[in-house]
């Protein structure tokens, strides 16, 4: 039994054996995560709620669910006596505090705490007559600076410049926001540990990591970050989109290790006790 690993990346199986018991493996899963993880790709919901008869594919999401039930609230908010069921809703909760306004209005540049806000503002402030057409993606404006703002985000222009170091910005208010780097201003204070912060949004990924709360989820793998940087550190792993793909199983990774690790798990997950001696791009029986 040996299966080669081609120079583009592909793992050749070139014996058949186990091939009508093979699993799925899923990139970045971990064995103990196997089975939840082959779940999700067969549509199965072994969690059953015992309260209500609600199933889940994992058992975290099982555990969430049952707060409802329980009344139990794990996210405390450090500034006050608010606590809460879900995270998202603690996440919320916290930009109250810290001032961070991430949902920003297209149409006026007017920012928000809550897309509900946003959402609403849209509605009660901007009439549905917009005359004015992006031409890049068909989006429509009530007022022709609108339409500029917006097209800015097409044509990459930064008109509003720091005159302290040169880095421009699509919008004035970003650019107020970055001049307090260069001023020394703080405003923003953790009141746990009373480290200060030139921006909100600086605050709010800081105080995740007293909170333990995790919000910052990648897509790819599942796995979860207290700050945005970590997360943006981490997807670097799947930069490379998967470039090697095992033909075995259909699944794609982003190193060559990851696809010997996969065929290797494969096996054994249905059984198999064969040891494997690893050469490079040679994965062979021994």
């Amino acid at each position: 039994f040996e299966i080669t690993i081609g120079g583009l990346g592909a793992a050749k199986v070139r014996d058949s054996l186990h091939v009508d018991q093979q699993e799925t493996v899923g990139d970045e899963c971990e064995s103990s995560n196997l089975l939840s993880h082959i779940d999700t790709h067969q549509g199965l919901k072994p969690h059953v709620c015992d309260l209500c008869g609600k199933a889940y594919s994992h058992q975290g999401t099982l555990q969430q669910h049952k707060r409802l039930h329980t009344g139990e609230r794990p996210y405390q908010c450090p500034f006050c006596e608010k606590s809460y069921i879900w995270s998202s809703d603690f996440r919320k909760h916290i930009r109250t505090h810290t001032g961070e306004k991430p949902y920003i209005c297209e149409e006026c540049g007017k920012d928000f705490v809550r897309s509900s806000d946003l959402r609403k503002h849209e509605r009660n402030m901007h009439t549905n007559n917009k005359p004015f057409l992006c031409e890049q993606c068909g989006k429509t404006f009530n007022k022709p600076l609108s339409l500029l703002r917006h097209e800015r985000t097409h044509l990459g222009e930064r008109p509003f410049v720091c005159p302290e170091c040169g880095k421009a910005f699509a919008l004035a208010s970003r650019m107020t926001e970055h001049r307090k780097i260069h001023s020394g201003v703080r405003p923003y204070t953790c009141s746990v540990c009373s480290k200060a912060f030139t921006k909100s949004s600086n605050l709010a990924e800081h105080i995740a990591i007293h909170s333990g709360v995790r919000p910052h989820k990648c897509s790819e793998c599942g796995v979860a970050f207290a700050t945005a940087s970590r997360l943006v550190r981490h997807q670097r792993i799947h930069a490379a989109e998967h470039s090697y793909h095992c033909q075995s199983c259909n699944m794609s990774f982003s190193h060559l290790a990851k696809v010997i690790k996969n065929i290797v798990n494969s096996l054994r997950a249905v059984g198999c006790t064969v040891l494997f001696q690893v050469t490079r791009y040679v994965v062979k029986a021994i």
